[in-house]
């Protein structure tokens, strides 16, 4: 139904601006990014944004580009950028969380050249690393018990939730999508079971609000293959709750999209650009807000540029690293542009003394 007024948007987001006029009326472009990298790790920890591993977009000629072990922080307060250590185990399409101002990096691929040299084989791993944001260092933990990839990380009352993604099935002889939840407890490095999720599906967008686990879309890699049943793009949005370990079926998102980014601020959950799948996988720059609580969506200030991007959210404002989208030299061209939307939001804790910081942590770009 959504999709029925999305010509209203421009009137929708100046009503918007003029009841709140105290917040920013729109994003703007404040940095770029010192390595042209994608397919990266990000977290947010205080005024902080990490970017961490993936690889050299200038370097990936015919998906040839070594993986990164480099880490970019970025200073949200003083607008500049700096490089920390880097990872004990260069790798492409990792994913992170954050507990405890520690960073979590789970899995992740690297290529290795075969024995012609024109060719690279992608080589997953169950690797975690956590990277202490106070001392710079790097530790190495426990193997992930599953090795998958394209899978969504979530935090809820001290556990780190892996969910869903894609695992290799031997006799298929291909990678096909699970519903798969393991549970990690970072402070015994012990792995349980959780409820697996009722859709399968990899390069899903995983958000946390009011302690429920929200995935959002996908794409599903079907075990039987071609037929009536082919691989395909998902909208679905599922809710997990760990206190019962069970799911529920919400109703489907309502623009049929895809390779979106999803942050939550103030217990929304904001999903920016990707593809619109009823538009020829066109690059989208819409913003829009989904309130879990009462089921409702609503448009908010659209991107500068239509792209699939990487999104973070510090101190209520929502950062946009880099992407590709539509440009001068044609299709899935590359922007190293940070664009910004201060939201407005400012949380506080108990006491009241200082800001938290929080966000979802993903990148479905491999």
């Amino acid at each position: 139904m959504f999709a029925k007024y999305r010509y209203l948007q421009p009137v929708l987001v100046l009503l918007f601006v003029a009841i709140f006029p105290s917040m920013a009326v729109g994003w703007e472009q404040v940095t770029k990014l010192p390595t042209l990298r994608v397919a990266m790790a990000s977290a947010a920890v205080g005024d902080k944004i990490y970017l961490i591993g993936g690889f050299n977009k200038d370097e990936d000629l015919g998906g040839s580009a070594p993986a990164l072990s480099r880490v970019d922080v970025y200073d949200t307060q003083t607008n500049t950028w700096h490089q920390v250590s880097g990872m004990l185990t260069p790798r492409i399409g990792s994913r992170a969380a954050v507990f405890s101002g520690d960073i979590y990096v789970f899995g992740g691929y690297i290529r290795m050249a075969l024995r012609n040299a024109l060719r690279k084989k992608t080589v997953y791993t169950k690797t975690i690393e956590v990277y202490d944001t106070r001392t710079d260092t790097w530790t190495k933990k426990r193997d992930m018990p599953t090795l998958r990839s394209s899978f969504g990380t979530a935090v809820v009352d001290g556990k780190i939730y892996i969910i869903g993604g894609n695992v290799h099935n031997k006799q298929l002889g291909k990678q096909v999508s699970t519903g798969l939840v393991e549970v990690y407890d970072p402070l015994t490095e012990r792995w349980e079971r959780g409820a697996d999720m009722p859709t399968k599906r990899g390069w899903l967008n995983v958000a946390v609000v009011d302690g429920k686990i929200y995935v959002l879309g996908g794409y599903i890699l079907l075990e039987q293959g071609l037929g009536l049943d082919v691989d395909r793009y998902s909208r679905r949005i599922e809710e997990y709750n760990p206190k019962t370990n069970s799911w529920r079926r919400l109703p489907d998102i309502p623009i049929f999209k895809h390779d979106f980014s999803t942050v939550v601020v103030d217990n929304e959950i904001y999903t920016i650009g990707g593809y619109d799948m009823d538009n020829r996988h066109a690059y989208l720059d819409l913003v829009e807000v989904y309130n879990p609580s009462v089921n409702r969506w609503r448009p908010t200030v659209p991107m500068l540029t239509p792209k699939v991007t990487t999104a973070v959210v510090a101190n209520g404002t929502i950062y946009l690293l880099g992407g590709s989208g539509d440009g001068p030299k044609g299709r899935n061209e590359f922007t190293p542009v940070v664009e910004a939307y201060d939201t407005g939001f400012r949380a506080v804790d108990a006491k009241g003394k200082r800001a938290t910081h929080w966000g979802e942590i993903k990148k479905l770009n491999e």
